[in-house]
């Protein structure tokens, strides 16, 4: 009755809400401008005012929270008006278009916009605040957008690749009504229907004709040369005659006033005629031989710009930039000026201009100065974060100054007994303080940066609650396994022998046994010479542990997870790689000589050709997650199930009624998981028979879904409190800017660890009535057993024999009730929640 009545107490107490812990300092991470488009402004656009417009993939502007737009003052200095405590798009902006009414249309790659759901486009007003009106329902699935174009009456034309969530091409090119509905009168048919088609420019004409390029061989079943004109009701205009088109992807569109045609992508001839990524064509599509170009631009070409208000001479100029070198075998660094016959002008950035990455748009200024934007750092030998502005003759303009940074990232966190937490990532500036990029960073209890921590390694395997990790070090032309001490200095008491190559492959991870011997696990066929498939074992002191040797395999072993049992025993999951190896993860237990435990029995495992991974619960028992749809003949239609510790199905765990992704489970046994996907993304928490904990209020960490773009990292508890430690790539949790780390306040967890890292006991039965069985870690020489109440109280003592591994401790004569029970070793404190009954 006992158990019943606390199961059914603990379902009437309900937990304050998780929310942002106020005594952790909010983490602002940036990383240096890097010469690349995956983290650099893309895009401009000047306002009637003279204020810019600025897109792209950056995290802030002259030290200003961005979230990929902002607005400039004319002098490069930021609009402080703009978008005030907003956090932006989650994700690149790759199309920036300005109303006539002040407001600003975007789209991309992100899912929310001030952490308000917005699939790939949206709408802002003048100020940059979200315009809540405007809601894209048009957009239905996941694509990487590129363009998009406003016509005369306010529908907004929108252009990408393929659906992400099918990988088919569904026509690449739509229309949305002015309100974000789709509008059914535009009716492109199949569209760009060709394999992994993808639309990546389109531009309205003046008579309201529809040039669309990019990468497609077929248009709405017809084959076309990676371009097409529509009509305006989106229907092809056969009139439009191309020929072959390009051999390579188009990427930019310029319609002169006289109805000729600039095009310029990443392709060497045009209906069969060779050409240097840039042509000119005649209003019906041919060539026009009057464009005389020349062998053109020696690689792509991102944008065309006609220039206007420059005098008789130079209106109807054209401004050229990509990520070239040479117009026509002459030297012009990613921004180059032709004349309307095609012909360079030598006069326009005859210097060093754009010397590194690439120029990705150029904006014509009043009449004659040229905003660029794009992944460059430098511009006439002047540091640049990838926008400059130019003089009328391409020089660099010293007035105009303007910082654009990417955000840091964090992969890995790790919560020190001491309150105190470890941290990797890219960043080179932590809430203000500038620091060089790589080694491994300490934090204090508050979230500042501890000033007294050194290291020079920027690899954290293995870590440990006193602050000691593993990292891998080169030994000349060899990497090997190091160890650092909680200072950060090295520690030379810990000699391993090298590995292989600097070349790799490296282990992907170490996992410190109790007894301080140390797993090192990863896809290799030797470790010091030694034969050794995928997984090898250290002494403490580094050397090679010649008593563990695992199952040898004609196949190469890429051991993905090691999870040692109490029994010293080690589950490890692990894929084959090479000829005629198997698909998907396979799941064994080694003894711990490394010998293959044929007691460990997961009957058929999971489905064919699966991939999961492990997560181990501090009582030994195995979550299992990833795309199997079956295990050992059971379905599991959310891809998750439990295994007890010998590898048999736990049939308590029957609770799912959904997906999810499953991070870390707390010492109470509740699993912390990830719910949603993309703008709903959000941590929540599972009971321990898998249903939904509704004490535990989700909180929102908004992703995205591109390499690069807002990702959520992983969780982490802290010993003493259990705190959560959110970690990654994001830049908000729970509503409120927070750039890749944030600690989560977790009230519905007690207090239960102590000063060091707790560590999982596996006792039984549980609950028990008159006696308990142990499964004692493995440790040398004799270790003591405390049962203690839920006051912290000791009130029973065992001495435990040395060398018994299951020992029996009697339990008679105690109260019915919860107690923790605790092993202390020199490694840290195994603990475990006990129920006697009466």
């Amino acid at each position: 009755m006992l158990l019943g009545g606390l199961l059914w107490l603990g379902s009437l107490v309900a937990a304050p809400a998780q929310t942002l812990d106020p005594g952790f300092r909010a983490t602002i991470l940036k990383a240096a401008p890097a010469p690349s488009i995956q983290s650099a402004p893309r895009l401009t656009v000047v306002q009637p005012d003279g204020k810019v417009l600025v897109a792209g993939s950056f995290d802030f502007m002259n030290g200003t929270l961005s979230g990929k737009i902002q607005r400039l003052n004319a002098d490069g200095s930021t609009d402080a008006s703009f978008n005030v405590g907003g956090v932006g798009a989650n994700g690149f902006v790759a199309a920036l278009l300005l109303q006539p009414d002040g407001k600003i249309l975007i789209g991309g790659g992100f899912t929310t916009y001030n952490n308000t759901p917005r699939l790939t486009v949206a709408r802002l007003n003048a100020d940059g605040t979200l315009d809540a009106s405007f809601i894209p329902t048009g957009i239905t699935a996941r694509r990487q957008l590129s363009s998009m174009a406003l016509q005369a009456d306010g529908k907004i034309l929108v252009a990408g690749g393929i659906n992400l969530e099918t990988r088919i091409a569904d026509g690449g090119i739509f229309r949305l009504n002015a309100n974000g509905t789709l509008d059914a009168s535009f009716n492109p048919g199949t569209g760009a229907d060709s394999p992994n088609a993808f639309v990546r420019t389109i531009v309205i004409q003046p008579d309201g004709k529809i040039l669309a390029g990019g990468q497609f061989s077929t248009f709405n079943g017809q084959a076309v040369g990676n371009l097409v004109r529509l009509n305006a009701n989106g229907s092809t205009d056969a009139s439009f005659v191309t020929g072959a088109g390009t051999n390579g992807q188009i990427r930019t569109f310029a319609v002169q006033a006289d109805g000729k045609v600039l095009v310029g992508g990443t392709f060497t001839t045009f209906n069969g005629q060779t050409v240097g990524n840039i042509v000119r064509l005649l209003s019906n599509g041919p060539l026009d031989a009057s464009f005389t170009a020349g062998a053109g631009f020696n690689f792509q070409v991102f944008s065309l710009l006609i220039q206007t208000n420059g005098g008789t001479q130079l209106n109807g100029s054209i401004l050229a930039s990509g990520s070239f070198t040479q117009y026509n075998g002459q030297p012009r660094n990613h921004v180059a000026r032709l004349f309307d016959n095609g012909t360079l002008d030598a006069s326009f950035n005859n210097g060093p201009g754009a010397s590194t990455g690439s120029v990705n748009t150029v904006t014509q200024v009043g009449s004659g100065q040229f905003l660029l934007a794009g992944g460059f750092v430098q511009y006439d030998g002047l540091a640049k974060s990838g926008l400059a502005r130019t003089t009328a003759s391409g020089a660099n303009d010293a007035s105009f100054t303007a910082l654009a940074q990417p955000r840091g990232t964090l992969t890995a966190a790790v919560p020190l007994a001491n309150g105190k937490l470890l941290i990797s990532g890219d960043f080179t500036e932590f809430n203000g303080t500038v620091l060089p990029a790589g080694p491994v960073r300490r934090l204090n209890a508050d979230g500042t940066l501890d000033q007294t921590y050194t290291n020079i390694y920027n690899v954290f395997l293995g870590a440990q609650p006193d602050g000691s990790f593993y990292s891998l070090g080169n030994a000349g032309t060899q990497i090997q396994i190091v160890r650092l001490l909680p200072s950060g200095a090295f520690d030379n008491s810990f000699t391993a022998p090298a590995f292989g190559s600097t070349t790799g492959p490296f282990p992907r991870n170490v996992v410190v046994q109790p007894d301080g011997r140390v797993l090192a696990f990863g896809s290799f066929t030797t470790f010091g010479g030694a034969a050794r498939n995928g997984i090898v074992r250290l002494n403490a002191n580094g050397t090679l542990d010649n008593s563990f040797v695992p199952p040898a395999s004609t196949q190469t072993r890429n051991v993905i997870s090691a999870t040692v049992q109490v029994s010293g025993k080690i589950v490890v999951a692990y894929q084959e790689t090479g000829t005629g190896a198997a698909v998907g993860t396979r799941l064994i237990r080694l003894n711990a000589d490394g010998t293959l435990d044929n007691t460990f029995a997961v009957g058929t495992g999971a489905s064919a050709n699966s991939f999961f991974s492990v997560l181990a619960q501090p009582d030994g028992k195995l979550l299992l997650s990833g795309d199997f749809v079956s295990f050992n003949g059971q379905a599991t239609p959310y891809g998750i199930i439990r295994l007890n510790s010998d590898g048999t199905t736990d049939t308590s765990f029957s609770g799912l009624t959904s997906s999810y992704t499953l991070l870390l489970v707390q010492p109470d046994g509740r699993i912390l998981v990830t719910s949603g996907s993309l703008a709903t993304t959000a941590i929540a928490r599972l009971n321990q028979n898998g249903s939904l904990d509704n004490t535990f209020s989700p909180v929102a960490v908004p992703t995205s879904f591109f390499i690069g773009e807002d990702l959520f990292g992983g969780v982490a508890l802290q010993p003493a409190d259990g705190k959560i430690i959110v970690f990654g790539s994001f830049r908000a949790v729970a509503g409120q800017p927070r750039i890749g780390l944030a600690r989560l306040i977790n009230p519905g967890v007690t207090a239960t660890r102590g000063a060091t890292a707790l560590l999982p006991l596996h006792a039984y039965p549980n609950p028990a009535r008159t006696q308990l069985t142990v499964e004692v870690p493995a440790f040398a020489g004799q270790l003591q057993a405390t049962l203690l109440n839920m006051q912290g109280q000791s009130v029973r003592h065992w001495a435990l024999p040395a060398n018994l591994s299951t020992p029996t401790l009697d339990v008679r004569n105690l109260a019915a009730g919860l107690y923790i029970l605790q092993i202390p070793t020199a490694r840290g404190t195994y603990q475990q929640k006990i129920v006697l009954a009466e």
